[in-house]
């Protein structure tokens, strides 16, 4: 049952590290899910999305316009006014990228001439090297990347001139993604995305359902109690609704198997048609679920703060109806579903015992979440340090760890 937890914790939070045919059964004004990326997961997560190749206007002598590469990102965090700041390391396209980035967010607020000084050349098999001060923004329903200064060494050699004045070099549409892999590919999600001084909060939408997402970004109260409760080593924070989660759910593990050994026998349960529901500091699981043979409705009950396990139930599913006109006949099949009664009453003991007051948590373990952003794969390593409920909402606060798998299309 606690992996039961896991299965429906775990899918909600496919879509809360920005998580896709059309919105019916969604048709909702709040978001479907949220997931806000705090201080300790940006900088690695933004490194992630270099390298970035931009093509620069052509010159007199150019038989086609120059490519340049983004090597490295360092994130500078908010800028106050609905941007953010980052810092770039380009080099020529065929350069050789260093293996580590040059900068660090101390060099955010440094003069890019000074910083650019210390970039490698030589090891990197370049003529020239720069560096770039960019803004990134988000209006409905695109994310933009625009570059606001640079410097270059040597200063004669490389496009600093050029890359300054290039202005916006990426535009992302986050309109009608396809985010969700097979059998849900076909549904498509809007995707909002705020900038605040420290983090980056992001919702997900059915596709064309909400023109102003702001209210959901930000303001939202049940949005401030998750950031401000957040445990020590927790690097996200993520909400979905249950109806949203029931639906993952019914799409993606309509049965699996949970490891459970009980009196020496080491067999696993099958769990099936897993329904999540919830209020404040409560939340139900409800499932069917087949153990030595036989079949059961399971009930899993969680409460408080922290979502601990408080009650797990089970109901034999199947007896016969005990009508039978002979006597004997009749108080046989009664035996029976007595002795049903009892095993299915024992098993449920025994859950309770082993699982009553851990808290709720998940691990998408050997199984990372998989996302795309623009033409670039990511996988996701989730494990939650905190789990809660409040009215249709479930939260969680979760370490992540975010990797790039390659750019969509490349050889």
């Amino acid at each position: 049952m606690r992996s039961m937890g896991r299965m429906a914790a775990g899918l909600a939070s496919v879509l809360l590290v920005f998580l896709s045919g059309a919105a019916e059964g969604w048709a909702q004004p709040r978001p479907l899910a949220r997931a806000v990326a705090m201080p300790g997961l940006i900088p690695s997560m933004v490194q992630q999305l270099a390298p970035i190749t931009i093509e620069l206007p052509a010159g007199p002598a150019d038989i086609s316009p120059p490519r340049v590469k983004i090597v490295g990102l360092t994130w500078c965090g908010g800028d106050g006014a609905g941007g953010a700041r980052a810092l770039g390391v380009v080099y020529p396209e065929a350069a050789t990228a260093p293996a580590l980035n040059a900068l660090s967010s101390a060099d955010c607020d440094r003069a890019l001439p000074s910083i650019a000084s210390r970039l490698p050349i030589s090891s990197a098999q370049a003529r020239w090297a720069a560096v770039i001060k960019m803004r990134v923004t988000w209006k409905p329903w695109r994310l933009t990347l625009a570059i606001v200064d640079a410097a270059g060494v040597p200063s004669g050699a490389s496009p600093a001139g050029s890359l300054k004045g290039l202005g916006e070099f990426k535009s992302i549409a986050t309109s009608g993604l396809q985010l969700l892999p097979p059998p849900a590919d076909r549904y498509r999600f809007d995707l909002a995305i705020r900038f605040l001084p420290t983090t980056i909060v992001t919702a997900l939408f059915p596709s064309g359902a909400v023109a102003d997402p702001d209210v959901w970004l930000e303001a939202d109260p049940l949005l401030r109690a998750e950031m401000a409760s957040i445990p020590a080593g927790a690097n996200l924070v993520s909400d979905a609704q249950y109806d949203f989660i029931n639906q993952m759910l019914h799409i993606y593990a309509p049965v699996y198997d949970v490891p459970f050994q009980v009196q020496g026998i080491d067999q696993p349960m099958t769990v099936r048609n897993v329904i999540a529901s919830g209020g404040d500091n409560t939340m139900t699981l409800r499932g069917e679920i087949g153990y030595a043979g036989m079949e059961y409705n399971g009930t899993l009950s969680a409460q408080g703060e922290d979502l601990r396990i408080a009650t797990i139930g089970l109901e034999p599913v199947n007896l016969p109806a005990c009508n039978m006109t002979d006597m004997i006949a009749r108080l046989q099949c009664q035996g029976q579903q007595f002795a049903v009664g009892g095993s299915a009453r024992a098993l449920a003991a025994a859950l309770t015992n082993y699982y009553q007051e851990q808290p709720f948590r998940y691990a998408t373990g050997d199984r990372p979440l998989r996302f795309t952003l623009g033409d670039v794969e990511f996988a996701a390593d989730l494990a939650t340090l905190k789990s809660a409920s409040h009215s249709s909402t479930f939260s969680a606060a979760e370490r992540a760890e975010i990797r790039r798998l390659g750019t969509i299309g490349a050889q």
